[in-house]
This record gives C-alpha cells, sequence and structure tokens, in this order.
C-alpha cells in the first residue's frame, strides 16, 4: 500500500476518525520513532527513502527503516502531519547548527502569529536529503496546505 500523499492536515484527521483512530500528538510520534536509523545516504533499497527514489514508495519497502516499536518508514518517505499545531514558524534551521549530531531539519524559529498557525511535521520526506530523520519537525505550513511530500499515520 503506498502512504497517502497531498493531503491537508483536515483531511488526514478526518481519515483518521472514519477508522475509529485518530492523528498521533507530536510526544507520540517521537515516542515511535525512537530506535529509527537517522538516515545517511539512501542506499536506494533498504534504508529510509531521503533522496534516491525522489517518490513515494510503498510502506515497509525500505526494510532499515524501522523504528524500536516496529513502525516503517517514520523518516523520510513523506513527512507525517501530527495533530499538535503551533505558532507558524518562518525561518528553518538545523538542530544545534551542525553542532548536534543530527543535521534533521527544525522549522520552528521566529515562529509569526499572525495568519494560520502552523501545524507540525515530522520525518522528513522523498525530497528532504539529510535534513530527514528522527528528530525533523516543521511548523510552517498551514494545516490547509496540501502537499506531494505531506503523508500521514493514525493512531488509537
Amino acid at each position: 500500500m503506498k502512504p497517502s500523499a497531498n493531503i491537508t492536515w483536515f483531511q488526514a484527521q478526518a481519515a483518521c476518525e472514519s477508522s475509529g483512530k485518530r492523528l498521533p500528538s507530536n510526544a507520540e510520534w517521537q515516542a515511535a520513532v525512537v530506535g529509527t536509523p537517522d538516515p545517511g545516504s539512501d542506499d536506494g533499497t533498504t534504508d529510509c527513502n531521503t533522496a534516491s527514489a525522489f517518490n513515494v514508495l510503498p510502506a515497509g519497502s525500505r526494510s532499515a527503516c524501522k523504528s524500536a516499536r516496529g513502525a516503517f518508514d517514520m523518516v523520510g518517505n513523506l513527512y507525517e502531519w501530527v495533530a499538535d499545531w503551533v505558532p507558524r514558524a518562518t525561518t528553518c534551521g538545523a538542530w544545534g547548527s551542525g553542532v548536534s549530531p543530527t543535521g534533521d531539519d527544525q522549522c520552528l524559529a521566529s515562529a509569526d502569529t499572525a495568519g494560520e498557525p502552523g501545524a507540525l511535521m515530522r520525518g522528513g520526506s522523498f525530497a528532504s536529503g539529510s535534513l530527514a530523520g528522527p528528530l525533523a519537525i516543521v511548523g510552517s505550513p498551514p494545516p490547509s496546505l496540501p502537499g506531494v511530500t505531506i503523508g500521514f499515520r493514525c493512531t488509537r
């Protein structure tokens, strides 16, 4: 099954509710991603889908992109909507500006409180390259924005 892409936060929430589930909170998503390898180079076959395919792949097709809790593709493939909203981010950086052990996306600085809030997305996508990772977090998109690099998963 291919993950759903090009979907707004509102559509993701409705799809989860239709199946008797909900979008995971940011904290739940972070707990579920633990143990997923931080991507290095994408080997195109087993590592997390962060650069080589440049399109969405069937869920679970990359065997090495699995968390300690057994969740596949939480890094790369698609950014994932989570339930939380924040003041909309206007700039992006990297955790610790390259000083920390990860260069994952971190788009929460200089929040803009005008207009729509930002809905959080986690993990990075097939187009993120080295910015995809277990700590990747983006708060810049409004919840009404669909995107070919944005998907979701549901939880109970």
